[in-house]
């Protein structure tokens, strides 16, 4: 496999970006096609879902559930749970995230299979939870498309409203790769989770736009705010109040869309830290966002050596987690780090299991 840096949909970043050549996908073909060659066997259509115990307490198995909901167990002299989060499981979102849950969904499709049963049986015997349970790597993306990561990372050059036609945050705090998380979780905390990005024509005025918007969908647009109003089912009173008197708060510096340019509104709560332009040049666009999850934050406490670490801070012998099913964030999501956190995690879990079965590396 080879890592490399990527282009990106953002075109305001404070860091770069590197990734697998290929994506995920790569990952899985190259090394699924190697340990296929090395005789590792696969069951499909085979869920996991408990654990296996000896009378010391070391994992030695699991049961499963396959096609026709037969049961069947396997042992093992080890298990490494790489099963990722549970953004697919709407009663643990529900449990942790609370009535907003229903307004999420799995930014990729292979989302819906990340049902948290690895964290849950290994929290079944007593392993250690770890990272923010209350928050998961949130992306703005436009609800009405079918397309995987139909993501917006232009609505910093507009404005965000909800479905009460008001403002509700600052847009444009700063680089979009740094702030969008942020922006997003207080977009799932509008009245539906939803809120929407408005822009005029000035928006054609920033270079490669079309890259940072992912949809497949097109703008509603109209030729006044009232119809625009209209057009997304907000009150069209109070979309022109919030336009009115964001576009009196604006400035008239240069406008410099590839960098943070401090074009600031005065005296306006929400402010609008950069890229305050005013909305008054039709056609007006809008694209409705709402927040997908990426991944959750919340899973298991591991050793540096991937081992599950129980509640009394001792690793559980024979267990081990990798991936997304680790508990590694609070607050917010390091770029380009959760590819890695599996791949160097799965890493370590095969390294120390093959030492400890007496294998070579």
């Amino acid at each position: 496999m080879r890592f490399d840096y990527v282009t990106t949909p953002f075109l305001t970043q404070s860091t770069s970006r590197m990734a697998p050549v290929g994506g995920g996908w790569a990952i899985v073909e190259a090394l699924g096609e190697r340990a296929e060659k090395a005789g590792v066997e696969f069951f499909y259509e085979t869920t996991a879902r408990s654990l296996i115990q000896d009378a010391r307490g070391a994992v030695v198995g699991l049961r499963a559930v396959g096609r026709d909901n037969a049961l069947r167990e396997f042992g093992a002299r080890g298990v490494v749970l790489a099963s990722g989060g549970f953004q697919g499981n709407h009663e643990m979102l529900a449990q942790y995230f609370g009535r907003q849950a229903l307004a999420m969904r799995p930014i990729a499709r292979g989302g819906y299979y990340n049902k948290g049963e690895g964290i849950r049986m290994a929290l079944a015997i007593g392993a250690a939870p770890r990272g923010d349970f209350g928050e998961f790597h949130a992306e703005p993306i436009d609800p009405r498309s079918g397309a995987p990561e139909p993501a917006n990372f232009i609505f910093c050059y507009g404005i965000l409203v909800n479905s009460a036609g008001q403002r509700f945050t600052d847009e444009a705090r700063g680089p979009i790769d740094a702030h969008y998380e942020a922006v997003t979780r207080l977009i799932n905390l509008q009245a539906g989770g939803i809120a929407y990005s408005i822009f005029d024509a000035g928006l054609d005025e920033v270079p490669n736009w079309r890259t940072g918007m992912r949809s497949d969908e097109p703008p509603i647009e109209a030729a006044t705010i009232g119809a625009l109003a209209e057009g997304i089912g907000v009150p069209a009173a109070a979309l022109e109040r919030t336009v009115a008197e964001y576009n009196r708060a604006c400035g008239d510096g240069a406008f410099k869309p590839l960098a943070p340019d401090g074009l600031a509104t005065r005296e306006l709560d929400p402010p609008k830290s950069n890229w305050a332009r005013r909305i008054d040049r039709p056609p007006y666009r809008c694209w409705p966002v709402t927040a997908a999850n990426t991944f959750t934050f919340g899973g298991l406490a591991v050793d540096s050596d991937a081992r599950v670490i129980n509640m009394d801070g001792e690793p559980i012998p024979g267990l081990y987690a990798a991936g997304e099913t680790v508990g590694l964030y609070y607050k917010t999501y390091v770029g380009s780090t959760s590819v890695l956190k599996g791949a160097v995690f799965g890493r370590k879990a095969a390294l120390h299991d093959a030492a400890r079965n007496g294998a070579s590396k």
